[in-house]
């Protein structure tokens, strides 16, 4: 079963920005208690770039998407935020849980991916211990130039990481880095203060094994 995303763009009105995300917040809000609902990213109109507000709202699947959709919650919404807004376009796109692995090469976080700063943690979680063990391996059998030992270094690290670690850690943190419903704050940092103590002690444990 597919996730699903309605992505809306809608031009806000000069002068209107506050009075927008004061509305956008009350929607999150609204959307808390629906069923399906996953979570909602808000790309701000930016100057020089592009001039309308967009808003990502993912479900756990199409169903819940259009009950939403087609609800009388969402119509009262609409209803105030046209007061202030104008040309709104709506369409769903089909999202899967695996292509958050973009190393923050997208500037927002797209439809169907974690937070940024989760993206972060996960990220550093598998690649540090790779690199270091990489870096001792292709040290201890292979003598070669500092640029090509950290070519070599980089290359089995990233493959790893991308073609293992990450995915298999997508699964084991699926309930954190893609919840299908709003974690409390105390489980969000939870989860996240124990990957960062896991990471310390990969640090203290790598530097009792290797001096140099």
């Amino acid at each position: 079963m597919s996730a699903v995303a309605l992505v809306t763009t809608r031009y806000v009105d000069e002068g209107h920005d506050e009075e927008y995300q004061a509305w956008a917040s009350k929607m999150e809000s609204v959307l808390g208690s629906v069923p399906g609902f996953v979570g909602a990213e808000q790309i701000p109109a930016s100057a020089g770039g592009q001039d309308f507000w967009t808003q990502v709202i993912r479900f756990t699947d199409k169903e819940s998407s259009l009950s939403w959709n087609n609800s009388s919650e969402l119509a009262q919404l609409v209803a105030e935020v046209d007061q202030f807004s104008h040309d709104s376009e709506v369409s769903a796109v089909r999202t899967g849980k695996s292509d958050w692995l973009n190393f923050g090469f997208n500037t927002q976080p797209g439809p169907g991916a974690p937070i940024k700063w989760k993206q972060l943690i996960a990220g550093i979680m598998a690649l540090y211990p790779t690199v270091v063990i990489a870096h001792e391996i292709v040290s201890a059998f292979i003598s070669v130039p500092f640029a090509i030992s950290t070519l070599l270094t980089n290359a089995i690290s990233m493959s790893l990481v991308m073609l293992l670690w990450l995915p298999g850690l997508s699964k084991v943190l699926g309930f954190w880095l893609l919840p299908t419903q709003p974690l409390p704050p105390a489980k969000n940092l939870g989860v996240a203060a124990l990957l960062l103590i896991i990471i310390g002690s990969l640090a203290a444990i790598f530097l009792r094994l290797f001096h140099g």
